[in-house]
């Protein structure tokens, strides 16, 4: 869970940047009310143990890319991962575990490592950030986020972490949780190198979009 001592200083300083109030008074109540809200949802969101979702991936780079249609289950840091027609890979699944992960394939090929962004790069090439993914799509930013925007209704709008940019552009109601329906993540110009299956260098630059359609089977602490 975010340390709120340490980021409350951050985000009133963002939260200042960003308003626009007619006088000092409705100024100062727009600012705190935006800082509850931010709050209350970081609390709520963080609180989430279990989920269940579907929706869409894209990948781009260059001129290369590819889509897939994603099933998420989520259960206490256990993943459940699986893609079809992931970027003209066929069909994959992806379980982990804290410290460790398996892919399987419909071609009964199984790679093993750390995490699903080692596994899934391993077999398709796509640098997809899940670890990161666990806690920003629960719009979430991680404790060493940088760079932190809130929009107007205190719901987390962009942040920097590690390589990755990451920008919200939808949101969606969901019992009485607010959470994020579509996101962008773009890592940082010259943070890698990407090459296609004949070795040949296609980008320095990953987009990946995420569309979440479906949220359920949620359950907080």
């Amino acid at each position: 869970m975010m340390n709120f001592t340490c980021r409350i200083p951050v985000i009133l300083a963002i939260v200042i940047l960003s308003g626009c109030a007619t006088g000092i008074s409705d100024h100062t109540a727009t600012k705190s009310h935006r800082l509850a809200l931010w709050e209350q949802q970081q609390i709520n969101n963080a609180n989430i143990s279990s989920w269940a979702l579907t929706g869409k991936i894209g990948v781009k780079t260059g001129s290369k890319g590819g889509t897939a249609t994603l099933h998420w289950a989520y259960l206490a840091g256990a993943q459940e991962i699986q893609l079809y027609g992931p970027f003209g890979g066929g069909r994959v699944q992806i379980t982990t575990t804290a410290d460790s992960a398996t892919l399987e394939d419909t071609r009964g090929g199984v790679i093993q490592g750390e995490s699903a962004d080692e596994v899934l790069y391993r077999r398709l090439g796509w640098q997809v950030p899940f670890t990161g993914l666990v806690k920003w799509c629960r719009g979430i930013p991680d404790d060493n986020a940088t760079d932190i925007e809130i929009d107007g209704a205190g719901r987390l709008k962009s942040l920097n972490q590690g390589i990755w940019h990451v920008e919200y552009q939808q949101y969606v109601s969901v019992d009485a949780l607010t959470l994020p329906a579509k996101l962008t993540i773009t890592s940082r110009p010259g943070a890698l190198d990407l090459y296609d299956e004949k070795g040949r260098h296609i980008g320095d630059e990953l987009r990946v979009k995420l569309i979440l359609k479906r949220w359920r089977g949620i359950d907080s602490k």
